[in-house]
């Protein structure tokens, strides 16, 4: 199997077109790494608003000038959230699963530190193309074809539904949003007339959430989770990410020798029963927002210290699923993961200011007692996470789309990489195989035409066609010789280089 490589000084790959074509145009314009991604993060949002946006939340993970640089702006669920109601209604979508945004606010943290160009200049591509139409893609309109019934009932319909491919689709309160932003500034979006509009919006179709939310949200540079094995650092990004379930699986990998199995054995496949289910419990027992944790995460980055610390407990491990883009962004000096989502495709059905609104707060445990225990004020646990390695003479960025699926995502590209020495656009286009229940009784899909084991009485194994298993993943790498970018089959997104 074939992916999509580019070879070049500088470049873009993310899950459409027009937004690699747009990051690539102002690096061309010699903006740097970090003027593109806002460029590249606010188109996404406009062609892609099923899966992110101002609605929504984001993370960076990147390597500049020798350091590793990272945020995270993820919303807490707003001051009058009701953690009974929760719990008891279980919702999917509607007004008890949303958290405030974040994204906005990660690009504000970025473009304070290291922009370079006008905030107008990065950000009219995204509003023109609001306001002037796109043609829909593959990718919108699935989704919006697909949840009509799910989310008929709330505001979407009157924005989203019906989108069919090809069709020109325009949305000028979407530009009216952006063109604010631009024009006001990023506070705007927290503190500003917009931001009391938003609240506004939000409070109509039954959030208990109030301005301060807005006003309070915070942003975070962060250190980075921090792994060195086999001549490697690696790093993930810590809680309330599940990026050190990442870390910890890796580690599996050489503690079991795993890495010895063949690539294509039917017993590799049974062989990751164990250590998916030990790290994925791990995860829904000890991870969640760090203010509640009782443990130090970089403490527990290998597998022997999970398996020690793991006790008899059921745990409610949330809503599985998820919908992210995902992208990276190279001007030859810095390389930059950047992700962003709404969690599930138009996040909760509630739409502010033209955009969805995620429902990130289904990332919560349905019960009490647990660092990921819902209540006010609190950061759910997060699938979104960016996988970084340094190898001394190279820096790769590996990210993907998966929701919960993540970490297995980034484990396999990893070893496709560093124990079966593919190509990097062969690393994300060969079949893989993911644990989509991850303990209990698991459930692992296996694509074609891998070598696939029987079912036991503990493992369901199913197959599917190849392109059917849900997520996929894009790769940077960037030396002295220059950068490699290769984009997954599976995404509709392009790699492009200079």
């Amino acid at each position: 199997m074939i992916g999509k490589i580019v070879v070049g000084s500088k470049g873009v790959v993310s899950d459409h077109q027009l937004a690699t074509q747009i990051g690539l145009k102002i690096l061309e314009k010699g903006g740097n790494a970090f003027d593109a991604a806002i460029a590249v993060s606010a188109v996404l949002s406009v062609v892609q608003p099923h899966m992110s946006g101002p609605g929504g939340d984001g993370f960076l993970l990147g390597f500049l000038d020798g350091e590793v640089v990272a945020y995270a702006s993820s919303g807490r669920s707003p001051s009058g959230f009701n953690p009974d109601e929760f719990i008891e209604k279980n919702p999917l979508r509607g007004p008890l699963t949303v958290t405030i945004p974040g994204l906005v606010a990660l690009w504000s943290a970025i473009y304070d530190e290291y922009g370079s160009m006008p905030l107008e200049e990065l950000l009219n591509p995204a509003i023109k193309l609001a306001y002037n139409g796109f043609h829909v893609g593959v990718s919108l309109a699935e989704a919006s074809r697909s949840l009509e019934k799910e989310l008929g009932g709330y505001k979407w319909s009157k924005y989203f539904k019906g989108l069919t491919l090809g069709a020109i689709y325009k949305n000028k309160e979407m530009a009216r949003t952006l063109r604010l932003i631009a024009t006001r500034g990023f506070e705007e979006f927290y503190y500003g007339g917009l931001a009391e509009e938003i609240v506004r919006e939000l409070q109509d179709q039954g959030v208990n959430v109030g301005l301060d939310d807005f006003m309070e949200h915070e942003v975070y540079k962060i250190i980075p989770l921090k792994y060195e094995v086999a001549g490697k650092v690696l790093y993930e990004l810590p809680p309330n990410t599940q990026g050190v379930s990442t870390l910890q699986l890796i580690s599996a990998l050489y503690e079991l020798n795993l890495d010895k199995l063949d690539y294509n054995s039917p017993e590799r496949i049974l062989e990751w029963s164990k250590p998916v289910s030990d790290v994925y419990y791990f995860r829904d027992l000890y991870l969640g927002d760090p203010d509640y944790m009782e443990i130090d995460p970089q403490s527990y980055i290998e597998y022997s210290k999970v398996v020690g610390l793991l006790k008899e407990k059921k745990v409610y491990t949330g809503k599985p699923g998820g919908d992210t883009t995902f992208f990276i962004v190279s001007d030859g000096e810095a390389i930059i993961g950047f992700i962003q989502s709404l969690f599930h495709a138009f996040g909760s059905g509630l739409v502010a200011g033209g955009f969805p609104v995620q429902n990130r707060a289904i990332g919560f445990a349905r019960e009490k007692g647990l660092p990921n225990s819902p209540a006010p004020r609190k950061l759910p646990l997060h699938t979104l996470s960016i996988l970084g390695v340094d190898t001394g003479r190279e820096k790769y960025i590996i990210g993907c789309v998966g929701g919960d699926m993540r970490p297995q995502l980034h484990l396999r590209v990893y070893e496709n990489i560093f124990v079966y020495n593919m190509r990097l656009d062969r690393a994300v286009a060969t079949p893989r195989f993911i644990y989509t229940t991850p303990y209990g009784v698991q459930e692992v899909l296996v694509e074609e035409p891998l070598n696939t084991p029987p079912s036991t009485s503990n493992i369901q194994v199913k197959q599917v066609k190849y392109g059917e298993l849900r997520g996929h993943v894009h790769i940077g790498k960037l030396s002295e010789q220059g950068l490699i970018l290769a984009g997954d089959p599976r995404s509709e997104g392009i790699p492009l280089a200079l």
